[in-house]
């Protein structure tokens, strides 16, 4: 039987209990795991993390931190089974990283504000990629799980970084505005084929699909430019809705109403009376 480590504060603890679940007499479900069953999980735990920080709770931020390490050490575990490396590896690839990209910090390169720090991240990162498998995703090279209003995000300040962007916001919100305008557009297209073939109706449904791409697009280049990431932003208005509706169902259910039954004015006013209990969220 496995025995489990005598000091809990310690990483080598950490990755002594995840061999351990891996090992011979270990968990069943730890067994049979490896990367790419993991990386599910993964994407999942960092969520946690988030979901964590936004409220606030120390407590909860430090136990969904423990989850996220927790992956880290499954996956370095996986790796040392084959030789491929060791956990030790790994923070030694990240603290050489951190080092070589921080030369403002760690020798004597000079930098005026932020602005010098990214341009040198930038070029230390292009130095880096030189001897890197080609890829085809040019000077976008984010990851492909990203959330989609994340990746709009990104790719918009690695277009500005390229000096390729709208002037100010005002000037996207007016394309927010052309967007919408034709996303309206094929709106009333699709409105306009009751009688038409089921292949027109699909071809007139992916190009209004496409259009509400472009409005979020657009949209997500104007949160930009406001200082908006739109991914939060999103989040926080989920959350919100979300709070405001469990809200609404417990007055329903403290006078006694069933939902059902309710007209959409009853529920509407339902809403406002959801909106007037709850606080605005400090987030």
């Amino acid at each position: 039987m496995p025995q489990a480590p005598d000091n809990f504060n310690l990483f080598e603890s950490l990755m002594q209990i995840v061999r351990s679940l891996r090992g011979p007499d270990g968990c069943p479900w730890d067994k049979e795991q490896t990367h790419n069953t993991l990386t599910p999980y993964a994407i999942e735990e960092v969520y946690e993390f988030v979901d964590a920080v936004e409220s606030g709770n120390d407590a909860l931020v430090k136990d969904e931190l423990g989850d996220v390490l927790f992956q880290v050490a499954l996956h370095a575990a996986l790796a040392e089974e084959r030789n491929a490396f060791k956990i030790q590896d790994v923070i030694a690839n990240i603290s050489e990283k951190l080092v070589r990209r921080h030369p403002h910090v760690f020798s004597d390169t000079k930098v005026s504000g932020i602005d010098d720090v990214w341009k040198n991240w930038e070029e230390i990162k292009r130095a880096e990629k030189k001897n890197s498998p080609k890829t085809s995703s040019g000077p976008f090279d984010f990851p492909n799980h990203l959330p989609a209003l994340q990746r709009a995000h990104k790719i918009g300040v690695k277009s500005q970084k390229l000096q390729f962007d709208w002037a100010n916001s005002d000037d996207v919100l007016k394309k927010v505005w052309e967007e919408i305008n034709e996303l309206q557009v094929e709106k009333k297209n699709i409105d306009s084929l009751k009688d038409a073939t089921a292949e027109d109706k699909q071809k007139a449904q992916e190009a209004m699909e496409d259009e509400f791409g472009d409005v979020l697009f657009s949209l997500s280049q104007w949160a930009r430019h406001q200082n908006i990431e739109p991914e939060t932003a999103l989040r926080k208005a989920n959350r919100k809705f979300e709070t405001r509706f469990n809200v609404m169902m417990k007055i329903v259910e403290s006078e006694k109403k069933g939902w059902g039954t309710l007209t959409d004015d009853q529920k509407e006013a339902f809403w406002s009376k959801a909106k007037k209990q709850i606080k605005p969220d400090p987030a």
